[in-house]
């Protein structure tokens, strides 16, 4: 018991606090970055069916 009073868990904080950062800028970037590759996709279609 007294060995878990002496351990530093300030690595572990640190570490789980970067993940979490990390995957709330991912969650945020993922739905903006899927809304612009729709947004190419559908300017491409149009380019296409405006040639044919």
């Amino acid at each position: 018991m007294e060995l878990a009073v002496c351990f530093d868990h300030s690595g572990i904080d640190l570490a789980w606090s970067i993940f979490l950062g990390t995957t709330a800028v991912l969650m945020v970037m993922a739905p903006l970055a899927v809304a612009r590759l729709v947004a190419i996709s559908r300017a491409d279609s149009v380019g296409r069916l405006q040639i044919a």
